[in-house]
């Protein structure tokens, strides 16, 4: 569902027909529809970070390693990746087995990163280190080099970034598995595709307007709140097998 489609829902559901927005209109200015629009990007984004990493947000980040001073790589297209990382993305974990009980990797100090060298046939995860435990690894080291065996990420600015121990001694290959939210969606292109369940985010956004406008003037605020819990359930329902039922977002 595109961002005009999501907005002429809300604006339906506000009973804010003169202001629907025609077919074809690929930008807004309206003061009203825009305070709209800043309310259905929050809806997405709490819908984006309610503990389930929709699969349409789950990307494969490929980062290649090279021979340099540092150690330190940007999780983007113009540096590192081949894709972009943004500021709420997420590193992905496999769930394990303890004591033949699947454990939420949330719950579980033995986890698995996603993270994999896969430079050659014979691929290899990568242990996960804590920024200063990476640190710690780099005061102590004699500058070796070598095929990476550690790594941390963590976020700066509007990306993730990824530091690796040793230091890469030739071409290497990394492939990371990255929960990735979508980007804000924009008042210039209303044709931009919702990327999530659009239900959910849709009745999110008009319990916020809702409840702005004033209940005296719309719909209660409880039946829209029980509503939107409704399709958010069903929507991941849909979603989730039982393997997934064990995978979460860390809080």
């Amino acid at each position: 569902m595109t961002t005009r489609e999501l907005l002429n829902k809300v604006l339906r559901g506000l009973r804010q027909y003169s202001l629907l927005i025609d077919d074809g209109t690929t930008s807004v200015s309206d003061d009203y529809i825009l305070m709209l629009l800043q309310m259905l990007n929050e809806a997405k984004e709490e819908c984006e970070e309610v503990g389930w990493p929709w699969m349409a947000l789950r990307r494969t980040v490929t980062v290649t390693l090279d021979t340099r001073s540092s150690a330190e790589y940007t999780l983007t297209a113009a540096e590192d990746a081949d894709i972009d990382t943004n500021d709420r993305s997420q590193l992905l974990y496999e769930t394990v087995t303890v004591h033949g009980r699947e454990e939420a990797f949330r719950n579980s100090d033995r986890a698995l990163p996603m993270v994999f060298d896969v430079t050659d046939s014979s691929e290899e995860r990568l242990r996960e280190l804590t920024q200063e435990q990476m640190e710690r690894y780099h005061f102590q080291d004699n500058e070796e080099t070598g095929q990476p065996v550690y790594f941390s990420l963590w976020h700066d600015g509007n990306s993730l970034k990824m530091k690796i121990w040793p230091v890469s001694d030739g071409s290497y290959t990394l492939k990371l598995r990255v929960y990735i939210p979508q980007d804000e969606l924009d008042s210039e292109d209303l044709t931009t595709e919702l990327s999530i369940p659009s239900r959910p985010v849709y009745l999110k956004a008009l319990l916020k307007a809702n409840a702005e406008r004033g209940e005296e003037l719309g719909r209660p605020g409880g039946e829209l709140e029980r509503a939107f819990l409704d399709a958010l359930g069903t929507a991941t329902g849909r979603e989730m097998t039982k393997m997934d039922s064990t995978v979460y977002l860390e809080d």
